[in-house]
């Protein structure tokens, strides 16, 4: 339950006006107002603010997007770009969010809770099939 409530806490803010290159790794949640040029890879949520920038990787439990995104997300949870967010890329996520004024250019990859179930149920069935 601590590291959940932790995950949670952004206690990290990458300012307006700085610029990283290189890779993140964070274990709670962070704030980019800045720009970044590297994978960004948080245990907790992700916020890119309305001047942020990130390229090329954001791996996170939730990432909301009030800037822009260039590259590939990964959530555990969910994706979304808010009016003033743009997106281009993809998005392997459980669930995604695009306001009204938000934009999303690229793929989305919708995972379902029971992924690795589903696909043992349908190896299952193929098989029966080749047996019968």
């Amino acid at each position: 339950m601590k590291k959940e409530k932790k995950q949670t806490i952004v206690d990290t803010i990458i300012g307006q006006g700085t610029i990283i290159e290189g890779k993140i790794k964070h274990p709670s949640s962070l704030r980019i107002d800045g720009k970044i040029y590297g994978e960004v890879d948080c245990a907790g949520d992700v916020f890119i603010g309305k001047d942020g920038y990130v390229e090329p990787t954001i791996k996170g439990k939730n990432i909301i997007i009030a800037g822009e995104v260039n590259g590939d997300l990964y959530t555990s949870e969910k994706v979304h770009v808010q009016p003033s967010g743009k997106l281009s890329g993809s998005a392997t996520t459980k669930g995604i969010i695009i306001d009204d004024g938000g934009v999303f250019n690229g793929e989305s990859i919708i995972q379902d809770n029971d992924n690795k179930a589903s696909s043992d149920k349908k190896k299952k069935k193929q098989n029966e099939k080749v047996n019968d």
